[in-house]
């Protein structure tokens, strides 16, 4: 029986994760295989974060927004991922996104999108990029205290305890350059192909940049 990723790393010592060029040479066996740990360590995460972040109740905004996820989602082409979308309570604008394909969208980052579907539509395809070109697996994968902790226990357990650690900080932080600029051009890129329109990233961008 396949081990989960969470397992994998559990095993792995900690410097043999930070040395895995990636989350897939550190789970070893086929890509389906590599997937379906995926799937599941984005769950034990979702699970755990869910207990520390309140979510908006459902509403036709929060319906809007799940709505355009499964629009883009559609329209990914590189990885099938059971993408879902979820509209948190935090009084910033943020956006994260998880293993899996979970993504978290606080309202306020939704309000500076002015409800204008292709500028929510970039965010979530921004998100859904650090999620298929594996930013966020393979920041986690390489992270040492979550190695430690799932030497000590295992699946949600060590979610939890993480989260409540270095891990919350770690999944908000800002990624490499490249990395974001990778994911801004997946974006567009998937806006377009949805049949939105792709500047609206650039419009979005010269506002966030103005609010920062």
């Amino acid at each position: 029986m396949a081990k989960t990723l969470f397992e994998a790393i559990g095993y792995a010592l900690g410097h043999k994760a930070a040395q895995a060029k990636n989350a897939f040479d550190l789970v070893g066996g086929t890509e389906e295989d590599s997937l379906r740990a995926e799937i599941r360590l984005g769950h034990d995460l979702a699970a755990a974060l869910l207990e520390r972040v309140p979510l908006v109740e459902e509403n036709e905004a929060t319906k809007f927004a799940a709505e355009i996820g499964r629009w883009l989602a559609g329209n990914v082409k590189e990885k099938k991922l059971p993408f879902i979308v979820r509209v948190t309570a935090e009084r910033e604008p943020n956006a994260l996104a998880l293993p899996g394909g979970s993504v978290f969208v606080s309202w306020p980052l939704l309000e500076m999108c002015e409800w204008q579907r292709d500028e929510i539509a970039f965010v979530l395809g921004h998100e859904m990029a650090h999620i298929v070109r594996q930013h966020t697996l393979n920041r986690i994968v390489k992270d040492a205290a979550l190695s430690l902790l799932l030497r000590q226990s295992s699946g949600r357990h060590a979610a939890s305890a993480w989260l409540s650690k270095a891990g919350r900080q770690l999944l908000s932080g800002a990624f490499a350059r490249e990395d974001e600029l990778e994911a801004d051009v997946f974006a567009e890129r998937l806006v377009r192909t949805a049949g939105g329109d792709a500047l609206a990233g650039e419009r979005l961008l010269e506002k966030l940049a103005q609010e920062t």
